[in-house]
């Protein structure tokens, strides 16, 4: 089969499409036939050595995939070959960036009939991200304020919409004028481009003073202090990723500050979510789906590739150009 394989981490030209022997399923597993992988910007950090690699080199990437159960291991009940699913697995784990690719069951999950297998390759972990973020971290509710960090890609354009379900108002942190116009298109109540507009100005002019919720804050870096001058009362910051890195300046004042207002910080990830607690990882799977299958959320896919340009989409988005997810087609 084909698959993309990164040698050692570095740039780009470190993946190489590759002929690989076909992978077979052991007890517990299933082998599934690739229609689209979605490529997210931990794999970028991945393959950059950004995120340590566990895994031995050379290694396949993707950790989100749909396509077609084509071969069952031993002890799999509850799946057929043929069946139509989506599959979410941690990134170490799963090999999506592959013709065919061996997922255990518990990561396997069936798909309603109609689901289009992009946006299904598209759905996992981009809105169970967004799903706990808002409801089991930030137990959001409507009339709040959230500012939405990388609003533009997929998981803020995840966040746009099922904020907006919820009846949350969005404030979107994009960086060039054409994302504050795609994230608007998308439903962003406001937008800011952080890098020509004064962040915390436009943010009370549109709170009128008062400050956001929720901030839901997938790039950190220098940004968290920021974010908690603007939390307002018991307002929190979901931090649930390091696109910059991990802060560089010491935050014990703004913590400190936030005694005034009990507001702070909440790191994150969705993989606790299946670690901790699996039925509500389980449930969420079903929710997303129900809710894509009745047309409420709809993945925003700017761009389907073959599996042979994986490192010119990991170069856009390694350069920031993208909007919205992109998709994989081997």
């Amino acid at each position: 089969m084909k698959a993309i394989q990164i040698k050692a981490p570095g740039p780009v030209e470190n993946m190489i499409l590759a002929d690989v022997p076909d992978p077979r399923p052991g007890p517990g597993q299933v082998l599934v036939k690739v229609a689209a992988a979605s490529i997210n910007y931990i794999d970028v950090m991945l393959r950059t050595g950004r995120h340590p690699l566990d895994s031995p080199l050379p290694w396949i990437p993707g950790a989100e995939c749909s396509g077609t159960v084509a071969e069952l291991g031993q002890d799999v009940r509850g799946l057929k070959t043929g069946q139509r699913v989506m599959v979410l697995g941690r990134q170490h784990d799963l090999h999506c960036y592959a013709e065919l690719m061996v997922a255990d069951t518990g990561d396997v999950t069936p798909l309603p009939a109609g689901v289009d297998l992009g946006e299904a390759a598209a759905l996992p972990l981009v809105y169970l991200t967004a799903w706990h973020a808002l409801h089991t971290m930030g137990h959001a509710h409507a009339r709040q304020t959230a500012l939405l960090h990388a609003a533009a890609g997929g998981v803020g354009t995840a966040l746009t919409q099922l904020a907006a379900l919820s009846g949350l108002k969005t404030i979107g942190l994009t960086s060039t004028d054409k994302k504050v116009s795609f994230g608007l298109e998308v439903g962003l109540d406001h937008a800011i481009n952080y890098r020509t507009e004064n962040v915390t100005a436009r943010v009370r002019e549109f709170t009128e003073g008062r400050g956001v919720d929720l901030s839901f804050n997938s790039v950190a870096g220098d940004t968290l202090a920021r974010d908690l001058d603007l939390l307002a009362p018991f307002g929190q910051i979901i931090w649930y990723g390091m696109a910059a890195g991990p802060p560089s300046e010491d935050l014990t004042q703004h913590l400190m500050n936030g005694f005034r207002r009990s507001a702070g910080i909440r790191p994150f990830s969705v993989y606790n979510v299946a670690s901790y607690t699996p039925h509500l990882m389980a449930e969420s799977k079903q929710e997303v789906l129900r809710m894509l299958a009745a047309g409420k959320i709809k993945p925003v896919i700017r761009s389907r590739r073959p599996l042979a340009e994986a490192a010119e989409a990991h170069r856009e988005m390694e350069a920031g150009r993208t909007m919205g997810k992109l998709i994989l087609e081997p």
